[in-house]
């Protein structure tokens, strides 16, 4: 690696994992989610998956987009973020996405999207697409000191914990996943969103995705639950379909498999968008500033 990204120093509530190279505490009651304190590179993969699918490292405050960059390729080949405004893109580094409200002369320089009100709109990212992401890494620059936060759901722990009689209706189901689904869905709630065009939807046809997914890497079975890009389940009227997902979606988000972090500037967050959802948060864009850089990866996939 180019940078060093923290010395290691282990705390009180840190424990041995993924081959004795980290310390990490969990962030859910279910195990769901780590929190890393001190990492070897060779382990952090490993530590990924044994994680469920997140891991947090706090106060990576001087890390150059290079560093960050090496960082996230741990995981993945980095996406190029070509379907993005070059403006939000960081400049010499098109892998760097800026997301947030950074605005300079009265335009936009971050990629923003003002998140919904509660109920929080839970999702992975780009489960209409193939290739669809491996997963995303982010790292915190600028945060409000309140809002802004983001959810996170660990959907293989929450698929372990179902009941016997729910993973006998959802075994073997195939959904319809659908990008003009999702962009009639947010235009509900912003009027002023325009139809996807013919050419994207030429571009993104809907896809079949099964609703319990086998990870490619692990083997292990996930809720693969992205509700708001959903637009049918096979064999089920679209009100029980419905019924079905939302139910599955209030499990799936509860206190035992999800976690609100709370940015602060120098965190770095890796989650894998094949085993888990995530959901914005609202804050007050006017009053704050907040900036993050993302990174998107691409990796093995579910079929």
């Amino acid at each position: 690696m180019a940078d060093v990204f923290f010395g290691i120093a282990f705390g009180a509530g840190f424990i041995v994992g993924a081959g004795e190279d980290l310390r990490h505490r969990t962030l859910t009651p279910s195990g769901f989610g780590w929190e890393l304190e001190g990492y070897e590179p060779s382990a952090l993969v490993d530590a990924f998956h044994e994680s469920g699918g997140l891991i947090l490292i706090r106060d990576q405050g001087q890390l150059t987009p290079v560093a960050l960059a090496e960082f996230a390729a741990i995981f993945g080949e980095l996406e190029q973020n070509e379907k993005y405004d070059t403006e939000f893109l960081l400049p010499e580094h098109p892998e760097i996405l800026r997301i947030g409200n950074l605005r300079q002369k009265g335009r936009y320089h971050s990629l923003f999207t003002r998140a919904d009100p509660p109920p929080l709109m839970w999702h992975c990212d780009d489960s209409f697409r193939v290739p669809q992401p491996l997963g995303s890494c982010i790292w915190c620059v600028e945060t409000p000191p309140e809002g802004g936060e983001t959810g996170f759901a660990g959907m293989t722990a929450a698929y372990d914990a179902l009941p016997v009689e729910t993973l006998e209706r959802v075994e073997g189901v195939m959904t319809t996943h659908s990008y003009d689904y999702l962009n009639e869905y947010l235009r509900e709630r912003n009027p002023h969103r325009l139809p996807l065009s013919d050419a994207l939807r030429a571009q993104h046809p809907p896809v079949e995705r099964p609703l319990v997914a086998e990870h490619p890497e692990t083997g292990r079975k996930s809720l693969y639950l992205p509700k708001c890009h959903i637009e049918s389940v096979h064999g089920l009227s679209p009100e029980d379909g419905a019924l079905l997902l939302d139910e599955l979606l209030a499990h799936a988000t509860g206190p035992d498999f999800a976690f609100m972090h709370r940015w602060a500037p120098g965190d770095l967050v890796v989650w894998d968008n094949r085993c888990t959802l995530h959901a914005p948060s609202r804050f007050d864009d006017v009053k704050y500033q907040r900036l993050l850089y993302r990174l998107t990866m691409r990796g093995e996939q579910i079929v």
